[in-house]
């Protein structure tokens, strides 16, 4: 007997992901659209399975197509999906506070008060919720792909169960429910919530007044005094998601030409920093990084924005852990330059340090004759000669090296972190 053929597979954006999700736990239809590369989608008839997996490679969902349409050299396959596996607990964990991510059909709470957010609860929010004594209180945490950053969904939720613990000491019937959900950043947010809410048997809630998010951010900067409209719990989860300035984790991101002097000056502030004593902090210097955590890529356009990708991945996991992580590469691209400034502030800050050393004083330079091969055409797309460098305009520090020295270079940008209150 032939073997049945193995199904495709395809590993969704987040937002797609977070969206099937959605779906199988009934809140949203479940017949979904997901985007395929053409080569892929004439391989799917209708009937065929595609199988669904998370960033992990792990099977998330079966989707059966329906049909397909192609556009612009993609695909969108529509159909309907189920789960990959039963849903019978097998052991392995789902995601912090797994306990609490329950289908609409192992927790409804009619005619409640639900209160759904991404971010820890507030009190004018919470006083909405329990303006009526007898109604119950579901708190939905949406755990998912944030387009605002904020506190982590683990912190949330651990806010939102104290929260809960108070209701029921009162005597008020409340539940948490954790939820996996997409942020998008407009008005499909407050639709997407009012429909969760609903499939959970509650309505979403929202204050006539919403609270003072102005004072909150001044709190979080360390400017202001502690908000009166969260409570402590909601207070604590802010504070792990934004430390003070002196606490939080810090992308410190060299650009410029290579010659330019970015990695001398990226080391002596790594030197610095260290005999300095009040933070931990790495150098991920560019040809380091390509010998080792990059080795493999060429340069291609293609393969550069990779490597840069996989040096703000590295450098945004120390700032999530409060660490000060020191980059030094190239990095020409602007877009590539702003995705690992958005990898960075999910959890710390950025700062961007343009070395706007001449091309001229870089060739000059050049002790490994790059330059010079590249100008011959032995080397193709060199930044600066045949691929272009886009000039920042967002940098919060401008330094040129044949202007200045090392020693200034270095004393201008911790300078820049001190008066920050990064060190």
């Amino acid at each position: 007997m032939a073997a049945e053929p193995t199904p495709a597979t395809l590993t969704p954006d987040p937002i797609t992901l977070a969206s099937i999700e959605l779906a199988l736990l009934g809140v949203e239809p479940g017949t979904v659209a997901v985007e395929v590369m053409p080569a892929m989608g004439r391989r799917l008839k209708p009937g065929a399975e595609l199988a669904i997996t998370d960033a992990e490679g792990a099977p998330v969902a079966s989707l059966t197509v329906e049909s397909t349409a192609t556009r612009k050299r993609r695909t969108t396959v529509t159909g309907a999906v189920r789960r990959a596996r039963a849903e019978a607990d097998d052991g392995e964990p789902r995601g912090p506070y797994a306990a609490l991510r329950l289908p609409p059909g192992r927790l409804r709470l009619d005619d409640a008060a639900a209160v759904v957010a991404r971010d820890p609860i507030d009190l004018p929010t919470l006083a909405t919720a329990t303006a009526k004594p007898a109604q119950p209180v579901l708190l939905i945490v949406l755990d998912g792909p944030r387009a605002v950053p904020g506190p982590d969904p683990a912190d949330v939720t651990g806010a939102a169960l104290t929260v809960r613990d108070k209701l029921r000491r009162d005597g008020r019937r409340a539940e948490v429910v954790v939820v996996t959900a997409p942020q998008y950043g407009d008005d499909r947010d407050d639709d997407l919530a009012d429909r969760v809410a609903a499939a959970y048997g509650g309505t979403r809630v929202a204050p006539p007044t919403p609270p003072d998010t102005a004072a909150l951010r001044r709190w979080l900067d360390g400017t202001a005094a502690e908000p009166s409209d969260w409570p402590t719990a909601s207070l604590h989860a802010w504070r792990r998601w934004h430390p003070l300035p002196q606490e939080r984790g810090l992308v410190l991101f060299f650009t410029g030409l290579s010659g330019s002097g970015k990695s001398t000056v990226a080391r002596a502030v790594t030197e610095r920093v260290a005999e300095i004593g009040t933070r931990t902090v790495t150098l991920l210097d560019g040809d380091v990084v390509r010998r080792n955590l990059s080795a493999g890529l060429g340069f291609s356009k293609e393969d550069r924005d990779r490597n840069i990708e996989r040096i703000g991945y590295v450098a945004a996991e120390i700032a999530r852990h409060g660490g000060m992580a020191v980059c030094a590469p190239i990095a020409p691209f602007a877009a590539t330059r702003a995705a690992v400034r958005r990898m960075a502030e999910a959890h710390g800050d950025f700062l961007l340090v343009y070395v706007a050393t001449p091309l001229e004083e870089c060739e000059r330079r050049d002790r490994k004759g790059l330059y010079a091969k590249a100008r011959a055409g032995e080397i193709a797309e060199f930044t600066g000669i045949s691929s272009p460098y886009e000039l920042p305009e967002d940098a919060d520090l401008v330094l040129d090296t044949s202007a200045m020295t090392i020693t200034a270079a270095r004393d201008a940008v911790i300078t820049l972190l001190d008066e920050g209150g990064r060190l």
